[in-house]
């Protein structure tokens, strides 16, 4: 996957700076694709869509890391990055205001990807097996610059039967700076996406490994997260060869992720950048492992917690992909 992204380098032109315009981006006719940092699940997907797009749109499409979606879902929301990469939890929470008390209603999705797969990560030989086992560590709660990452932990962890106060909570920046920790042994747990190039990174520096915790217990259902974190649910994964940390089946917090964008993004802009996402779909989940638990069919999914994008509700209407699921959904927004 590393190579992969090496590849792509000449194609992929990387935004060093934050302090671009949005109408010097679209002067340039570039579009911009924000992701959490170099090394991150996002960033390797982004990574992939942006030489995607590239091709299909014949348009300089750059990728922009950033620490976490919470840094960079406002400048979506304002214009001035064309797209992002963003979990259903942390765009929703935006979107309502929930998150920072200034509701971003501005923002919108284009399309459904696919399902990602977090769960909390301890060295193998702590003996810790289940989420439960928490009680008492040291553990990343809350990850500044991911209020998304930090909402389904807390989420987790009440699913698996504790509270806050049961373990001893941990604050990092994100993803790296926790998993970081958890190598150094500064901490006993941390959460990510289960298979990113930085927990098997962990992995390979940890001796003896890393092990994802199960979640487990009685309240470990979709309908207390339905109740705590709509749009979480839990998730069987078994041992698979792309992820050999994973040696037997372990159940995670599971949550869709979207294409998100700008209501002022222009419906032409919005029906281009779609189109070509759509077309390259069957081809980027060959070559992006995580991506093959979404499909062309499933992009238009009502499973989003802000809006589509008008361009995007037309667009799967001619596809025959909007449902009366979808209509729910959007009528919900009114409310």
């Amino acid at each position: 996957m590393i190579s992969k992204i090496k590849g792509l380098a000449a194609s992929v032109a990387l935004v060093a700076s934050m302090g671009f315009a949005a109408d010097d981006a679209a002067a340039q006719g570039r579009v911009t694709i924000g992701t959490n940092p170099q090394g991150s699940l996002y960033y390797t997907i982004g990574s992939g869509i942006a030489a995607a797009l590239q091709d299909a749109m014949g348009r300089q499409v750059t990728v922009q890391p950033f620490t976490g979606s919470s840094v960079y879902l406002p400048l979506i929301s304002a214009g001035e990055v064309t797209v992002g990469l963003n979990s259903a939890i942390d765009a929703g929470g935006w979107y309502s205001g929930e998150t920072s008390g200034e509701a971003l209603t501005d923002l919108r999705v284009l399309a459904r990807l696919w399902p990602l797969r977090q769960a909390f990560i301890t060295r193998a030989n702590d003996g810790m097996t289940e989420v439960s086992d928490l009680a008492g560590k040291r553990t990343v709660i809350d990850m500044t610059a991911l209020t998304g990452v930090t909402a389904v932990n807390l989420a987790t962890i009440q699913a698996a039967g504790l509270t806050r106060d049961d373990v001893e909570p941990v604050e990092v920046s994100g993803l790296k700076a926790g998993l970081d920790a958890l190598v150094e042994g500064s901490v006993d747990a941390t959460a990510a996406a289960i298979g990113i190039p930085l927990t098997q990174q962990a992995n390979a520096a940890i001796p003896g490994g890393i092990r994802y915790l199960s979640l487990t217990g009685e309240t470990a259902t979709e309908a207390f997260f339905d109740e705590t974190l709509p749009g979480v649910y839990p998730l069987e994964v078994g041992p698979n060869p792309a992820m050999p940390e994973i040696t037997e089946p372990v159940v995670v917090s599971a949550y869709d992720i979207f294409l998100t964008t700008s209501a002022a993004l222009s419906d032409d802009e919005a029906t281009a950048i779609l189109t070509a996402l759509y077309d390259a779909f069957p081809q980027l989940r060959e070559d992006y492992p995580p991506l093959r638990g979404g499909a062309q069919d499933a992009m238009g999914n009502a499973s989003n917690t802000v809006p589509y994008h008008p361009a995007a509700i037309a667009f799967f209407q001619e596809k025959g992909l909007w449902t009366d699921a979808n209509e729910a959904r959007e009528a919900s927004f009114a409310q």
